[in-house]
């Protein structure tokens, strides 16, 4: 089994609307918490930099063991976190732009194998290396929906925080599940 060229053109390109999410939006719209429980659009992206990196970790270990383990990856007991989360929101990207290409590079070494390359998830179970990859997609896609929600709620409420509608907690299943 293969990697279906639609994933792999949706790997080469879905990132790159966060510029488009961003662009026009100032400073504080972009590093500012809208809510305490929530993060910053900046902190969203710092995530997304940092997760990229542990999937490229993933995609190799995939590639060169049999069948390795991942644990859920939690950025709070990761100590290279806080150093991504340090760089400017420009650099972020730059860094997402180029490590996703090397990405790609290694996906194209591997792509005629996809099927028979797999690593086991500590909730999601076993998946080939295609669906790692779709389960890359729909973690990142879930990223770029919280900050094009963030964007819009900053202009919504007249970007004032104190104008932000509080709603209960909800799950992130809950929460994609009502849009």
């Amino acid at each position: 089994m293969t990697i279906s060229e639609q994933t792999l053109s949706r790997f080469s390109t879905q990132h790159k609307i966060i510029k488009y999410y961003i662009d026009g939006l100032p400073p504080e719209a972009i590093y500012k918490r809208l809510s305490s429980e929530k993060w910053s659009i900046h902190e969203i992206i710092a995530y997304m930099c940092r997760y990229q990196h542990i999937f490229f970790s993933r995609i190799k270990s995939i590639v060169s063991e049999v069948n390795p383990m991942f644990n859920i990856y939690k950025p709070d007991e990761d100590p290279e976190f806080s150093f991504t989360e340090s760089k400017t929101t420009g650099s972020l990207l730059h860094e997402i732009y180029r490590v996703r290409q090397d990405i790609l590079n290694e996906l194209d070494a591997v792509k005629q194998d996809a099927g028979s390359l797999t690593g086991i998830h500590e909730v999601l179970g076993k998946m080939d290396l295609s669906q790692w990859i779709e389960f890359f997609l729909l973690h990142e896609s879930n990223q770029l929906f919280k900050i094009f929600k963030s964007a819009g709620n900053y202009w919504s409420f007249g970007a004032n925080p104190e104008n932000i509608r509080k709603t209960p907690m909800r799950t992130p299943m809950d929460e994609l599940a009502g849009y």
